[in-house]
């Protein structure tokens, strides 16, 4: 996806431009105004695609309806993206790459825009969000009122989302936290991808970071609890960054390094504070990483390069202790008290298996049929593509940054699901190790793109074939690389809007209002439910909505019985006796 072709000459007194309007153009090819650009393109094109949910007339407690919402959506984001592909294509004529930068920026934001619209078609009339007052909802408007209120969190839960609700609340919603927890969710399910398109940006090309960055964070887009998965999509950019400049720090002064090194910091401790786990997981192999690139900064380098590179991971550790030590003071003290107890869906499911995180939502899946029957040994094929990915990966990119950061961040999501998996029994505690699948795939995907992107990288870098090869032989091994730069920026823009189009209707499909257990159950309960100020959505079955419930009693702890709360249907009943009688099998 990357070019050769170089950017068009810039204007100047020799074309006739006056210099002033010459100033003006290079002061648009700034860094930080470039930048600037980007993330408003890809953050409007996310609103711009939610905001077109308004336009789509359905009634969502319908299959119907909600059939023909989702397709309405789909079209206005084909005409959108025909509006990005007409204007690439001209701009492209005159300028080289500047282009395909917006255009990717905007297909990112339209890649979770499309499924923050679909959300907003399920809630259509409604004030609540997913799951109205039940379940983590419940728990989260339960803390957003405390807060409200002037009592403090609990000190193991990340901060910083329950106060955003609680500043939309107090300033938006008027009072009403159910409406401010669905704003928030619905702003943070718009804005993932950019963030994924973003923060790879600070790594990759611009289609690159939209192939590897936004795909990988396709399975990641989680309407209820948005802000988890929210994190882990810029969790492992940031933080192979970190380890690229503590690789670079050699090469750079003390004060450059320091500089960068506190600014991925202040990122770093954002995403603590808005949710943690991610962190946990991947603190083995990231400790264990940063220990041999400081070795490796001291063995090319010398001292210098070794200071260098303290100077950078001291700075980013600094400020994520001043963003977030308090927090993770708290952490630490409440580790030794706050027990997982709780069974999710793939507590009870064998160990290995990750492909598709399927989460801790209710469904009609049983320990029969999932995970499907793998093809090789009980391993399925898209299972093995991602070890395959993680192979190449390794084999082209040891020593990138970005291989092994991810590499690192897997092996430990590994050790640690293994490790908890296997005490699970013994300690009645669970521990969330479940939520590692989604670290795994996520890691996983995103080094089967690296691979791909290595293997271009290395084709368009290999040197010329052989003087003994014909000519038609050296034409056809370097054909590849003679792509028209606008061809392939049509290509990509095209092929991965469609994918991400079909990703958000899909993903936006299963959270449709359903009265049966499932993720449609969610909308359904908030479909069906008046909010704080007796608003009850046109669309509630025979048009009555149950009234709000007092959910202060979520905030009184549950007593700890020291035993696993799993559900009470046992995974293996007991065999039912044949009430006809033993039958003769013939062997007596």
């Amino acid at each position: 996806m990357t070019t050769s072709v170089q950017p068009a000459p810039s204007p100047g007194r020799h074309q006739g431009i006056p210099p002033s309007q010459g100033r003006r153009a290079a002061a648009l090819r700034l860094p930080a105004v470039l930048w600037t650009a980007e993330i408003l393109t890809a953050a409007a094109a996310a609103l711009f695609m939610t905001g077109l949910a308004w336009t789509v007339h359905l009634n969502p407690m319908s299959r119907i309806g909600q059939v023909s919402g989702l397709a309405a959506l789909q079209l206005r984001l084909l005409l959108v993206l025909g509006v990005v592909v007409l204007v690439l294509v001209p701009a492209m004529r005159r300028w080289a790459e500047l282009p395909v930068r917006f255009a990717a920026a905007a297909v990112a934001g339209l890649s979770s825009g499309v499924l923050a619209a679909g959300v907003s078609l399920a809630l259509r009339d409604t004030n609540w969000p997913l799951y109205a007052q039940q379940g983590d909802s419940g728990s989260l408007q339960a803390w957003v009122g405390a807060l409200l209120d002037g009592k403090s969190l609990d000190g193991a839960y990340p901060p910083l989302f329950p106060h955003i609700v609680a500043f939309i609340t107090e300033y938006v919603t008027h009072g009403q936290v159910g409406y401010a927890l669905k704003i928030a969710d619905l702003v943070f399910v718009a804005l993932l991808g950019p963030l994924a398109y973003l923060s790879w940006r600070l790594l990759l090309p611009p289609l690159w970071a939209l192939g590897i960055g936004v795909t990988a964070a396709l399975p990641m887009a989680q309407p209820y609890k948005p802000y988890t998965t929210f994190v882990l999509v810029a969790f492992l950019p940031l933080v192979a960054k970190l380890m690229q400049l503590l690789q670079r720090a050699p090469e750079l002064s003390r004060r450059t390094a320091a500089v960068r090194g506190a600014v991925l910091g202040l990122g770093i401790g954002l995403l603590f504070l808005l949710y943690s786990g991610w962190f946990v997981w991947s603190a083995a192999g990231v400790v264990v990483l940063t220990a041999v690139l400081l070795l490796r900064a001291r063995r090319t380098g010398g001292t210098p390069g070794l200071l260098n590179a303290l100077s950078a991971i001291g700075a980013a550790g600094a400020v994520f202790l001043l963003v977030a030590g308090t927090y993770l003071v708290r952490l630490l003290g409440s580790a030794g008290s706050t027990v997982d107890r709780y069974c999710y869906f793939d507590t009870y499911t064998e160990p290995t298996y990750f492909a598709m995180w399927r989460d801790d939502l209710p469904g009609t899946d049983g320990q029969s049929t999932w995970p499907v029957p793998g093809e090789i040994g009980g391993v399925g094929l898209f299972t093995i593509l991602l070890l395959v990915g993680l192979g190449v990966a390794l084999a082209l990119g040891i020593g990138r940054a970005t291989v092994l950061t991810a590499a690192a961040c897997t092996a430990s999501a590994l050790l640690m699901r293994y490790w908890y998996a296997s005490h699970m029994e013994r300690d009645q505690a669970v521990m969330l190790y479940p939520r590692t699948s989604a670290q795994l795939l996520y890691c996983l995907l995103v080094l089967v793109g690296l691979a791909c992107y290595l293997i271009v990288r290395r084709r368009q870098s290999a040197p010329a074939a052989s003087s003994a090869a014909g000519p038609a032989e050296e034409a056809g091994r370097r054909l590849p690389l003679r792509l028209n730069p606008r061809g392939v920026a049509i290509g990509a823009v095209c092929s991965l809007g469609l994918l991400f189009g079909m990703a958000g209707s899909a993903t936006a499909s299963k959270y449709m209002p359903d009265p049966h257990w499932g993720p449609g159950a969610l909308a359904w309960i908030a479909q069906s439910t008046a909010d704080t100020e007796g608003h009850c959505s046109r669309y509630a079955p025979n048009g009555e909505c149950k009234q709000p419930r007092d959910i202060s009693d979520l905030l009184v702890p549950v007593p700890d019985t020291g035993k696993l709360m799993c559900p009470k249907v046992n995974p293996y009943p007991p065999r039912q006796p044949d009430p006809m009688g033993p039958k003769d099998n013939g062997l007596n």
